[in-house]
C-alpha cells in the first residue's frame, strides 16, 4: 500500500508487525511450506484509518475459503436476531429484495428468505455450498455486477455485508456498485470487528490478511463524506469479540429541497400578498428582524404591498427596513391605531420563531375592536392562520 484507502493520504506510518505468515484460512491437504506475505499494520496519518500495508490478491484468498458460519449456534442465533431486528426498524414488508455481499452459506439469508423476503447472494468461494433455496452469484461484487442484479432482480431494500465490508480493498469502487443496486430508499448495513476492541482487549490475532481495513468512527466517516450515502447510525454487537454495525442510506438532497422550497415560498407568499392587497386590505408585519430584512426583499415585498412593521424595539421605531422602505411603528402605536382606524386584516409574522407569543399577544388587541385577524407564517412553509 503506498496511499490510504480511504482518504487517498501517503501518510501511512507502520504501528505494529506480525511478522510474515501464511494466510490464515488456507487450509493445506499436505503439510508443505506455502506462502507467506508480511502482516503489518499501517496507520493512516490523514483520516487515521488502521490498515494492513501488503495486500494479497482477493482470487487467493477467497476462490477457496473454508469459513462457514453456520457451524455455530451463536452465529445462527445473531443471524436470527439480526435480520429480525433489521426487518423492524426498516419496516421491509414481504417481497422485498435483499442482497448479503459474501454471504457464503446464505444462513443470513435464510432468514429473510423464511419471512418473505426475496433474496440474493453473492459468494465468490467456488466450494461454499449455498443453503438450497437461495439465489447466488458465484463472483465478486462490483458495479457490474450490482448493474446486472438491478436489471433482472430490481433493486434492493437491504444489501448486506457482515464481516466482508472490511475485507474489501477498493471501497470507492464497492460505494459504487452499491448506488447501483441500492434503492432510493434502501439501507446499507455492514458489520465488521470493532477496532476499539481490538486494541482495548489485546485482539492481536484477529489481525489477518482477510482483514485490510480496521475501522473506528473517523475514518468511517471520511469513507461516507461526499458519496450518495450517508451514514444513519453506528450500532454495536458482541458478536465476534465486539462488532461494530454501521447503517447507511442515500444521502437526502437538502440543498436541492431546500432551493425549490425556498423558491416556492417565495413565489406563494408574494402572490398571496398582493392579491390581497389589489382586494383592498391592509397587510402589516410583525418583527423587524434581520431575517425579516432577507425574507421581504427575496419576496419582493416592499412598501406598496405591506404597509408598516411592528416591532417592540426602541431603536428600530421611526426607522425603515432597507432596501423595501417599508415604515417600522412601535406596539403601542399599533395597539393606539387599532382603535383610531380600520385595523388591518393581514399579519405578516416575520419573526416566525415567536409566533405563538405574537399571536397571542395580537389576538388580545385585537379583542378590543372585536375583530380576528388573518395571520400568515412565512417558515418553513406558506401557512395561513385564520
Amino acid at each position: 500500500m503506498k496511499r490510504c484507502r480511504i482518504c487517498k493520504s501517503s501518510g501511512l506510518k507502520k504501528v505494529f508487525s506480525l511478522g510474515k505468515q501464511p494466510l490464515a484460512n488456507q487450509f493445506l491437504k499436505d503439510p508443505i511450506k506455502v506462502k507467506e506475505y508480511p502482516l503489518d499494520l499501517y496507520r493512516c496519518q490523514h483520516c487515521t484509518l488502521l490498515q494492513l500495508g501488503y495486500v494479497v490478491k482477493k482470487e487467493e484468498m477467497y476462490d477457496e475459503y473454508f469459513y462457514v458460519p453456520s457451524i455455530s449456534k451463536t452465529n445462527l442465533q445473531h443471524f436470527e436476531d439480526l435480520a429480525k431486528k433489521l426487518i423492524k426498524q426498516l419496516g421491509l414488508k414481504k417481497g422485498s429484495l435483499i442482497v448479503d455481499i459474501g454471504g457464503n452459506d446464505g444462513s443470513l439469508l435464510n432468514e429473510f428468505k423464511k419471512r418473505g423476503m426475496k433474496v440474493i447472494n453473492i459468494e465468490p468461494a467456488k466450494n461454499i455450498k449455498v443453503k438450497k433455496g437461495i439465489p447466488v452469484v458465484r463472483d465478486y461484487f462490483t458495479p457490474k455486477i450490482a448493474k446486472t442484479i438491478v436489471l433482472v432482480k430490481g433493486r434492493a431494500k437491504l444489501v448486506t455485508a457482515t464481516n466482508v465490508f472490511a475485507h474489501m480493498d477498493n471501497l470507492k469502487e464497492f460505494l459504487k456498485g452499491l448506488d447501483i443496486l441500492l434503492d432510493k430508499d434502501g439501507v446499507f448495513f455492514a458489520q465488521f470487528p470493532d477496532a476499539r476492541n481490538l486494541l482495548k482487549e489485546n485482539q492481536f490475532d484477529t489481525i489477518y490478511h482477510e482483514h485490510l481495513s480496521y475501522f473506528t468512527y473517523e475514518p468511517l466517516y471520511h469513507l461516507f463524506a461526499n458519496t450518495p450515502f450517508e451514514l444513519w447510525q453506528i450500532t454495536s454487537d458482541n458478536i465476534h469479540g465486539g462488532s461494530m454495525q454501521i447503517w447507511a442510506r442515500r444521502r437526502p438532497k437538502l440543498l436541492e429541497n431546500f432551493i425549490k422550497n425556498v423558491t416556492i415560498i417565495r413565489r406563494e407568499l408574494h402572490e398571496y400578498l398582493k392579491t390581497e392587497r389589489q382586494k383592498g386590505r391592509h397587510i402589516i408585519g410583525f418583527g423587524a428582524a434581520a431575517k425579516g430584512t432577507v425574507l421581504l426583499n427575496y419576496c419582493g415585498l416592499n412598501n406598496s404591498i405591506i404597509d408598516y412593521i411592528v416591532d417592540g424595539t426602541p431603536y428600530k421605531q421611526g426607522k425603515f427596513i432597507p432596501g423595501v422602505n417599508i415604515p417600522v411603528i412601535s406596539e403601542e402605536a399599533f395597539a393606539a391605531g387599532l382603535l383610531g382606524g380600520k385595523p388591518p386584516m393581514i399579519i405578516l409574522i416575520l419573526v416566525w420563531n415567536f409566533r405563538e407569543e405574537i399571536i397571542t399577544k395580537v389576538l388580545k388587541m385585537y379583542k378590543q375592536v372585536g375583530l380576528k385577524p388573518i395571520f400568515v407564517i412565512p417558515i418553513p412553509r406558506v401557512e395561513i392562520i385564520k
